[in-house]
């Protein structure tokens, strides 16, 4: 597309500095140009090989421990899943009569502590896996944070399940004498 008035085989002038070099446009706009990077001196250099086997060798001990705790983790929800919908044996280490004591509220206490003991562990193996594959440093505290925070709200379900059901209730209260 030709513009009327100029020739039709010379290319028009710039407007905006679309043809300028970086040197022009640093000058125009009066910054100066970055510096070249300078490199390291060689003798300052740590080695790379050196650098890269220390930081394999951490991060293999610290998914190691990683796994392992979600290991443990997933077992400990495997041996808790019967004690949440059936807390008769917990009642008894409470040394409580769990024959006499007719447990009315527990059972939707207990489903929600076990849910809440599985979804936090799969919760916390995901979190542990998708920081291990974007390469954090350290992922042994996703385990530990994971595993306290589903305990602890499993723990107070459990804990408002025993607390709700009268029967428990009055027959904590008979034991210890009030």
């Amino acid at each position: 597309m030709s513009i009327p008035g100029e020739p039709a085989g010379e290319r028009p002038r710039p407007q905006f500095g679309e043809y300028a070099s970086p040197e022009e446009q640093a000058a125009r706009i009066r910054h100066p140009l970055p510096a070249a990077a300078t490199p390291w001196p060689e003798s300052d250099a740590p080695d790379p090989v050196e650098v890269r086997q220390r930081m394999t060798n951490g991060r293999l001990i610290d998914r190691a421990v990683a796994v392992a705790l979600l290991a443990y983790g997933l077992l400990s929800v495997g041996q808790a899943i019967p004690l949440t919908l059936d807390p008769r044996p917990l009642l008894e280490v409470m040394g409580l009569d769990s024959d006499t004591i007719t447990l009315t509220s527990a059972g939707g206490w207990g489903v929600a502590a076990m849910v809440a003991l599985i979804g936090g562990w799969l919760l916390t193996a995901w979190l542990t896996w998708r920081a291990h594959r974007r390469g954090f440093r350290s992922v042994l505290w996703i385990p530990l944070v994971g595993g306290f925070v589903a305990n602890l709200v499993s723990g107070l379900l459990i804990t408002g399940a025993l607390l709700s059901d009268p029967a428990i209730l009055d027959a904590v209260l008979s034991r210890s004498g009030s």
